[in-house]
């Protein structure tokens, strides 16, 4: 998908580029690309479905695939994820847990952790790996 253009020396990497794209994309316009490309070719569909997941895009997974991504999250990990995140998206996560995990959570997110925003990140990154890792054995799929 590489490709030079002698004339002026630009270097065009395809699949940077559709990268790029699927990461500007909305999430229906995006899993009907993906969709269709997985019939035709899987292995580059899961490649750019791996490369353009980010943890946003776990905000696009039903909730019985969300549900199985934090469930497996310790409740301090979580919190501290869901502090940097959209309220509607906090409530999202924290009804499809048990309440003594979701107790947990809100007391970590409760804190003043504008000092800890890079553990915050941290926790967001640990979340989005185990996605992957999950999405990768086809428990959950993302688009």
């Amino acid at each position: 998908m590489s490709q030079k253009n002698s004339e002026n020396g630009v270097f065009i990497n395809g699949k940077k580029q559709v990268i790029e794209l699927l990461q500007r994309m909305d999430s229906a316009d995006k899993a009907k690309l993906l969709k269709n490309l997985r019939i035709r070719n899987p292995v580059l569909a899961k490649e750019l479905t791996e490369s353009c997941i980010s943890f946003e895009s776990i905000w696009d997974l039903d909730d019985e695939s969300l549900k199985t991504v934090v469930s497996q999250v310790q409740p301090t990990i979580l919190g501290l994820a869901l502090s940097l995140v959209h309220v509607k998206n906090q409530r999202r996560v924290l009804g499809l847990i048990s309440r003594a995990v979701a107790l947990k959570a809100f007391d970590v997110m409760q804190k003043d952790l504008t000092s800890n925003r890079s553990e915050c990140i941290r926790a967001q990154h640990k979340i989005l790996e185990l996605a992957l890792s999950l999405n990768r054995n086809r428990v959950i799929q993302f688009y």
